[in-house]
């Protein structure tokens, strides 16, 4: 056989124009002649991808053909990613043919040894009396791909930061338990018990998880066989209004470029301009235009990359409930607390931050420091972290709770606190030292086992 020309550059890019990886063509067997588009109105013709279905091939692949064909493919040191039975046609035509769709790892294969290979694949079809198959190889990198990890804390100064902060492994996790996504909470803190594979754990309040569970029962999860009660980062409706509020925050960046876009052109237009003021006024005002033009760019790619990677609430699984003890109901002390074991596929060591509270950037630093010291004289010790990311680090005591050690600008003893959270974003206030009480209605105790 006479092999055909090698395909073009447009070809190769193009073949697969409509499918949403668009991934580059290598080689192909058939006859039919690829034919770039027409000018005008110059538009290539749309691929779509469909299931097999009913076909002599489906009882014959996974039996025996697709070895044979991976047999071939190493045969020839093909660097190879995966191998699929598809069926690829032309949007809005009702012939559909059936492929053998080979991936390659990207500039490994020529055309060459591509048509040669998929050459001997169409043989072991036609072998195998399949003949209505073609075979096609194309550009294609396999990602073992178990949802997105937490994102590594913005960079000072990244237009993202505020918006991108619920994604990070810093404190105050919005979650919920998939069961009962109407219950959410934040996450609290983190501990990792080093003598069981240094699993890493996130603690959180029982009521957060276990809504509808009997204060007085025991929650331990023992065995892998037992179903687990998963935790999602943000419930469905919490992640509609995240998506909300980086839309807001688009909208308002895009009234400040707007804004800014008319000051610059009233600069340029002035009398004034040829003076150094002036001319130092526009320059300054021209960085701020394109400050915002670049904070909305940036924006749009956050929220792009938002809804590909965390849309499904299956993505946003971050662990499971590992254990949460009976909260004694009688006493004026309360257990409210639930130990998440964290998949290890949410963690990259790299970027986690750990028990830290990403400051953001909607309160200064020379206001955080006057907010969290109101006394001038506690002040000189502190220092703003420069990557914004506030350690946290040991216990308050209950005395020092009841007796706060800190005083205010009139020297009134006090505790400073600060919290953050999905909706309030950082806020700092003070704690009260003195001990809240909560009534929960019970049942009596049984009376000779009756109620």
């Amino acid at each position: 056989m006479v092999p055909p020309s090698p395909i073009s550059s447009q070809e190769a890019n193009h073949y697969y124009h409509g499918l949403y990886s668009r991934p580059v063509l290598v080689a192909r067997t058939g006859t039919i002649l690829w034919k770039p588009p027409v000018s005008p109105p110059g538009y290539f013709l749309r691929k779509v991808l469909l299931s097999v279905g009913n076909h002599p091939l489906t009882e014959l692949w996974e039996a025996n053909l697709a070895l044979q064909i991976h047999k071939i493919l190493d045969s020839k040191e093909i660097k190879w990613t995966s191998t699929d039975v598809v069926r690829i046609g032309v949007v809005g035509e009702s012939i559909t043919p059936v492929i053998i769709w080979i991936g390659v790892q990207p500039d490994t294969l020529s055309w060459e040894a591509g048509y040669s290979v998929a050459i001997e694949c169409k043989e072991l079809l036609v072998a195998n009396r399949i003949l209505d198959v073609e075979v096609e190889i194309r550009e294609s990198v396999v990602t073992r791909y178990s949802g997105p990890t937490f994102a590594k804390p913005a960079a000072l100064g990244d237009p993202t930061a505020e918006l991108l902060e619920p994604l990070t492994s810093t404190l105050g996790l919005s979650i919920c338990n998939m069961c009962s996504e109407w219950a959410e909470g934040t996450g609290g803190f983190y501990v990792r018990d080093k003598t069981r594979d240094s699993k890493l754990y996130l603690v959180t309040a029982r009521h957060v998880v276990l809504p509808t569970r009997p204060d007085d029962t025991v929650y331990e999860q023992k065995r892998s066989s037992q179903p687990y009660d998963k935790i999602a980062l943000f419930s469905s409706t919490a992640f509609i209004n995240y998506l909300e509020r980086i839309t807001t925050a688009i909208a308002r960046k895009q009234m400040v470029q707007t804004f800014q876009a008319r000051v610059v052109e009233s600069l340029r237009g002035s009398e004034e301009i040829v003076s150094c003021s002036a001319t130092t006024n526009l320059a300054s005002q021209e960085a701020l235009l394109q400050e915002a033009t670049e904070a909305i760019e940036a924006m749009k790619i956050l929220y792009k990359n938002v809804v590909k990677s965390w849309d499904t609430i299956e993505n946003r699984i971050i662990g499971h409930l590992r254990f949460s003890p009976p909260t004694p109901i009688l006493c004026w002390v309360s257990w409210d607390y639930a130990v998440i074991e964290l998949d290890k596929s949410k963690i990259n060591d790299a970027t986690f931050a750990g028990n830290a509270i990403d400051l953001g950037t909607q309160i200064t630093p020379d206001e955080f420091t006057c907010l969290m010291f109101p006394n001038r004289t506690g002040r000189h010790d502190f220092k703003y972290p420069v990557n914004r990311l506030f350690p946290v680090r040991g216990v308050v005591p209950d005395d020092e709770m009841h007796r706060p050690t800190m005083v205010d600008q009139q020297d009134n003893a006090c505790l400073i606190v600060m919290k953050r959270g999905i909706s309030t974003a950082l806020t700092i206030g003070r704690a009260t030292n003195l001990v809240s009480y909560t009534l929960t209605a019970v049942k009596p105790p049984p009376l000779n086992g009756q109620y």
